[in-house]
């Protein structure tokens, strides 16, 4: 096992203790990281919590309520309380677990982008403005994917299908666009005059030069107009302190594949360094039928693209849900086999992976499936990564991380330990029912180690 990785373990479970003395629940990402949706008006600090409306009248009066909204104060003074804001159940669950698990409030406040600030921000008022260190922006809702887990104000393709085809007949998810109206998640459309999308233009000047970390999200980015310009704008104006990555799909069309390529190969020199982010978590057909519009191996072809023809790295986001345990093993696996091709170092990891489980929407959980079928998965799932944990060679630097390795047990001790949902099965089936029509597929032949689930859970 690599010192290095160990060293770096109990460097974080000091800085456990140190960020637990100041409040047993206080997370830095309250304060230095936030998450725009620029298309309707949402933030939230990370992408666990629900995310919030930031009143149109409080941008007009200061752009910078795109990040310091009175809503996101109020859970800051929480935080400083000791007090547990509910929106961050994920973090909680996972300490209540097992107190030596770390939980993504660790990670985050212990992070390189966080940790000189926390001093700072635990000394301070939680009714100050503060700037970020960690910014992400999403422009638009456009996308050429459909993702099963996804929803009209993040993917057009989604809205298409709702306003074609009307909502799913599910509880949860279903895609009603009256329902983002009443909320006030309805994405401004591209004839709009957006006050959102104003307000960032004008905080943008001053903005980045305090980040260490801005990260452009969809949607699908590369086709959004107002991405470009901010690139352009950061070619004109370089923030050699800032790390820029991107979230993209790599699953548009060739021509769009190119100007990323070359975009990235601009920028390279304007910022600190450049990575791109993409989201996948099966493999084949079973990955096509979850994310809808992808086509897996031209998926592979294009991370193969950007490894070879830019210095970035590409990083994995999974998002471990039902339809993607059959085949997780297999992706990790593929995984690997870009290590090997593309790493240079074990301290050169240029495809590191995240591991998440999905929690909306609650019928594409994984926690549906009874309990002993969730065992078996879960101990192939730790015998494949264990494999990789253990693995070294001198001359193919392809290994699992302990980091990650955390996480996929983390994952795992969720996966069994948690109540089988039975109450979201029968939304399953009618949800896989319309999808397959509407999206002509097949879930059964898809699936076939689920083969029988639409019959049993359709009573």
């Amino acid at each position: 096992m690599n010192t290095t990785n160990e060293d770096r373990i109990k460097v974080l479970e000091l800085k456990r203790d140190n960020i637990n003395a100041i409040s047993p629940s206080f997370c830095s990402a309250k304060w230095l990281q936030t998450t725009l949706y620029l298309q309707n008006g949402f933030n939230h600090s990370c992408h666990h919590p629900s995310a919030h409306k930031i009143p149109v009248e409080e941008v007009l009066a200061d752009p910078s309520a795109l990040h310091n909204s009175k809503y996101k104060k109020q859970q800051r003074a929480k935080m400083l309380n000791g007090e547990r804001p509910s929106e961050c159940d994920y973090c909680w669950k996972i300490e209540d677990l097992n107190k030596d698990y770390f939980s993504d409030r660790h990670y985050k406040t212990a992070d390189w982008w966080a940790w000189d600030r926390v001093d700072e921000i635990a000394k301070s008022s939680p009714a100050d403005n503060v700037f970020p260190s960690y910014l992400e922006v999403s422009f638009s809702n456009a996308c050429n994917f459909a993702c099963a887990y996804c929803s009209p104000d993040i993917s057009s393709t989604w809205m298409k299908d709702i306003e074609e085809n009307g909502n799913y007949p599910v509880e949860m998810g279903s895609g009603d666009l009256n329902y983002l109206k009443d909320i006030g998640k309805f994405p401004y459309s591209r004839k709009e005059q957006n006050p959102y999308m104003d307000a960032w233009f004008k905080w943008m000047p001053e903005v980045l030069p305090h980040l260490k970390v801005f990260r452009v999200t969809g949607g699908e980015p590369t086709m959004s107009k107002d991405v470009w310009r901010t690139f352009d704008y950061i070619i004109e104006n370089p923030q050699p302190q800032m790390q820029l990555a991107i979230n993209t799909n790599l699953g548009t069309d060739s021509k769009l594949i190119d100007k990323l390529i070359r975009y990235i190969n601009k920028l390279q020199d304007k910022v600190e360094k450049i990575d791109v982010y993409t989201s996948v978590e099966s493999t084949g057909t079973q990955a096509e039928y979850a994310r809808d519009g992808l086509d897996y191996d031209y998926w592979y072809h294009n991370v193969k693209r950007i490894l070879a023809e830019t210095e970035s790295l590409v990083a994995i986001m999974t998002t471990i849900n039902i339809l993607s345990l059959p085949t997780f093993t297999d992706f990790i696996e593929d995984i690997m086999k870009l290590r090997v091709e593309f790493n240079k170092g074990l301290e050169n990891n240029r495809i590191p992976i995240s591991v998440n489980y999905l929690r909306w929407p609650p019928h594409l959980q994984s926690t549906m499936l009874d309990g002993d079928v969730r065992e078996e998965m879960s101990i192939d799932i730790l015998k494949t990564c264990e494999k990789w944990l253990k693995y070294y060679s001198p001359d193919k630097f392809a290994r699992l991380y302990l980091e990650e390795w955390d996480q996929v047990k983390r994952f795992c001790d969720y996966l069994v330990s948690e109540q089988t949902q039975y109450k979201w099965r029968k939304d399953f089936v009618k949800f896989i029912q319309a999808y397959d029509m509407r999206r002509d597929k097949n879930f059964n032949e898809t699936f076939p180690i689920y083969k029988n689930l639409l019959r049993e859970w359709n009573v």
